[in-house]
């Protein structure tokens, strides 16, 4: 699988640029603000519908536009082409997605369609950020190769929504509290079937993990990463005992206070330590590319499909020797590789790569 050709209108800095790929190594280079991380951006959200920042879709569009358009060819896959719009004026606002032609309206069935994983230089927020953080890292990777979990997480969020109001209303009308027995029963088929996914997962995700870290940093830390459940069990006769014995406290805070929307993924090294407790900037840097790199593993291993990977400036971060022992791990997988760089100087060692230039707003070869 990898990407062909890429069409963007007037999506930031671009009025309308098309931009052929190589299947195997790219490098984009320009000046700082040239609009490198831009196309990245474009490639992530036909992948995850949203941008990886922290930014509205009108932030997205070009100054005094009302809309953007992304279109992304791919080859060796079982879709050929995705398309996104978006358009947003004072009234209303929309965004349309659509597969071969054919609109998409559930997320269960875009998300997944192409294998993209980027590394961004704040990625270390996966190995130190808070639980909500990193619990959404792995949401995400679990629901690229597997729709049933996507599928599932969707329903737990309504669920639990529905749920929540109704905790919030229950001390002003109090006859409404039989109604939690249904919400209950939905809530806990849901999450016994979430918590018992990701114990999985993760623990498929180690096998990767731990090797790649040791590989990339050279240093003898045995990493591995633990999942906790703030429910005990998994089962779901036991999911509604522990509701059942909670929906006081529930009632009083407003919320519910177990589930996998509290569940805490946690990094432990050597001597079951706290990896965030000691690990240097160095350390975390290398840690959050083990990760993004079992990513790429896990989906092939499940998928059997090549990503396409995404590398926005990580490269200048390390040193020489590691910068190479990346590369050299995604060039022999035969993974597209996307490189962004303020010179084709910090690839030198790469032997064939296709360069692409940021001049200007346009792209050239």
């Amino acid at each position: 699988m990898f990407i062909d050709r890429l069409l963007l209108k007037t999506f930031r800095n671009y009025v309308h640029e098309t931009i052929s790929f190589s299947p195997e190594i790219n490098v984009i280079s320009g000046a700082n603000g040239s609009g490198k991380t831009n196309i990245l951006e474009a490639i992530y959200i036909a992948s995850h519908i949203k941008s990886f920042r922290n930014c509205t879709d009108k932030d997205i569009i070009q100054w005094g536009k009302h809309e953007y358009y992304i279109s992304v060819q791919v080859k060796n896959a079982d879709i050929s082409t995705i398309e996104i719009g978006t358009s947003v004026s004072d009234q209303q606002s929309g965004k349309k997605v659509k597969i071969d032609g054919k609109e998409i309206k559930k997320l269960s069935d875009f998300y997944g369609k192409i294998n993209v994983v980027a590394f961004f230089p704040d990625d270390t927020v996966i190995i130190s950020g808070t639980p909500d953080v990193i619990r959404r890292y792995f949401d995400r990777l679990i629901s690229k190769v597997d729709k049933e979990y996507i599928e599932l997480l969707t329903s737990f969020r309504k669920i639990l929504k529905n749920r929540n109001r109704l905790l919030k209303d229950i001390p002003y009308k109090r006859d409404i509290i039989k109604q939690l027995d249904i919400w209950d029963s939905m809530y806990s088929d849901c999450a016994s079937a979430l918590v018992i996914k990701r114990k999985q997962y993760i623990e498929h995700f180690n096998t990767y993990f731990k090797t790649l870290y040791k590989e990339l940093s050279g240093f003898n830390d045995d990493l591995t990463i633990k999942y906790y459940a703030s429910l005990h069990n998994e089962n779901v006769t036991d999911v509604k005992n522990e509701l059942s014995k909670k929906r006081n406290i529930d009632i009083q805070m407003g919320t519910t206070t177990l589930g996998p929307h509290r569940d805490v993924y946690v990094i432990y090294g050597n001597e079951n330590t706290m990896f965030k407790s000691y690990a240097s900037t160095g350390q975390r840097r290398l840690a959050s590319i083990a990760m993004k790199l079992s990513e790429v593993s896990l989906i092939y291993d499940i998928k059997k499909s090549k990503s396409i990977v995404l590398l926005d400036d990580v490269l200048s971060e390390l040193d020489d020797d590691r910068r190479k022992n990346v590369l050299q791990k995604l060039i022999d997988g035969n993974h597209q590789v996307i490189i962004t760089c303020a010179s084709s100087n910090d690839v030198n060692f790469v032997d064939n790569y296709k360069h692409l230039q940021v001049v200007h707003n346009r792209v050239s070869e």
